[in-house]
């Protein structure tokens, strides 16, 4: 599911994100909750910040990768979320950034189509380590390629795990040790 975006492409698809947006906040004024379109308006405020340190990490490839995700047709929604990070995020882009299409597309592979499942990843970096958590909650239908694929993932990331921890939710983990 790898695109190459143009800019109109960019463009038309975050003027849809927006008036998706302001559609929800002019329908909850209409309705009489100020509070509801206060809180999306917030939560706007947060996507916004986070949209501005995930540009700023000097990972082009990968940042493009998680700001465009829910344009691409994936059966699952992606949040994120950064929670620490230095200054530069010493990790290869494109090996980065080639992991991570590839997880999406066996995420893709294996979740149910048409079931409300998100995969929010947390970002939290040092100087020395660069931890991914992946926070699945949704219907996993076939998992055992994903599976196998994660268990084979010795050498790029340094280090995964994966459990399931819930009925419905699953918690991945990839750990990159940097500088070493």
């Amino acid at each position: 599911m790898s695109k190459h975006w143009t800019v109109l492409e960019t463009l038309k698809y975050t003027r849809h994100d927006w008036l998706n947006r302001l559609q929800l906040i002019k329908g909850n004024l209409s309705m009489g909750k100020p509070e509801q379109a206060e809180r999306i308006m917030e939560e706007i405020v947060i996507d916004m910040q986070q949209e501005a340190m995930l540009s700023n990490i000097k990972l082009p490839r990968f940042a493009e990768t998680l700001l465009t995700h829910n344009w691409k047709g994936y059966h699952f929604k992606l949040d994120y979320e950064l929670v620490t990070i230095p200054e530069k995020l010493t990790l290869d882009d494109n090996l980065l950034t080639e992991w991570i299409i590839i997880f999406f597309d066996l995420m893709n592979q294996a979740v149910v189509p048409y079931y409300e499942n998100i995969l929010t990843v947390k970002i939290e970096a040092t100087d020395e380590t660069a931890r991914f958590l992946f926070e699945f909650n949704g219907i996993l239908e076939n998992e055992t390629e994903l599976k196998h694929w994660l268990s084979e993932q010795d050498s790029y990331p340094d280090q995964v795990t994966y459990e399931k921890t819930g009925h419905h939710e699953w918690l991945i983990q990839a750990l990159w040790y940097l500088n070493g």
